[in-house]
């Protein structure tokens, strides 16, 4: 794989805000096809995957808010309302539920990243408060986390994408970030089909063919995601 995939995507490929009438389950959808491509490429298994989660209730994202002391931003909390949480969206990066935003392995590798010196010097940097922000997706393999900006701060909203105290990308809001990690998705797809090539028949899929894997529909095969 070439450092492409794990970067910022250039502004040129960068997606447009939304599609007109889509909401969250639209998105939802549409990413995991994109992620079931992507695991077919990657028949030597590469990477681990996981189905985006039920959606959270609307008292379970309440709760959440009152025990952080904030409400979260509408473009992630209407995520949380559709997937509460998705393991490995982005190679071995995970969007947080609203239990991992309280505690847990996510929750504490995420806490980790925003407290180091280099992070809150990055941040600065960048013109913003490493404090003013919420980790949403985080990783335990790695040390990429992406940081929110919390209501009534300058940064509110805002999604930063912060690797080892750099800070590799900025995002306008929830949205911005996904539709911008999907698209990386897609470069990763194209990567793998690359160094990969075609599995060879009689060769087991090192992801698909494993018990428990997700499956990979028919649409998921498609050309023009």
């Amino acid at each position: 794989m070439n450092d492409t995939a794990a970067g910022a995507p250039s502004e040129e490929s960068r997606p447009s805000q939304g599609v007109p009438g889509w909401t969250w389950p639209n998105y939802i959808g549409w990413g995991w096809m994109i992620i079931q491509a992507r695991m077919e490429a990657d028949w030597k298994g590469l990477w681990d995957y996981a189905i985006p989660h039920l959606h959270a209730t609307e008292d379970a994202v309440a709760s959440t808010e009152a025990q952080l002391g904030l409400r979260l931003p509408e473009s992630y909390r209407g995520f949380l309302l559709a997937s509460n949480g998705w393991p490995y969206f982005f190679q071995n990066m995970s969007i947080l539920s609203t239990s991992d935003l309280l505690s847990g392995e996510l929750h504490k590798a995420s806490q980790t990243q925003l407290e180091l010196e280099e992070c809150v010097e990055a941040m600065a940097a960048d013109g913003v408060i490493a404090t003013d922000h919420f980790p949403v997706a985080a990783s335990l393999e790695s040390i990429d986390v992406a940081l929110m900006g919390k209501p009534g701060t300058p940064a509110a909203g805002t999604v930063s994408w912060v690797r080892n105290g750099e800070v590799i990308e900025r995002y306008d809001d929830f949205l911005d970030y996904y539709l911008s990690m999907m698209e990386l998705n897609k470069l990763d797809t194209a990567d793998l089909k690359k160094d990969f090539g075609p599995k060879p028949d009689g060769v087991p899929h090192a992801v698909i063919d494993r018990p428990g894997s997700p499956p990979v529909f028919e649409h998921a095969r498609r050309d023009d995601l």
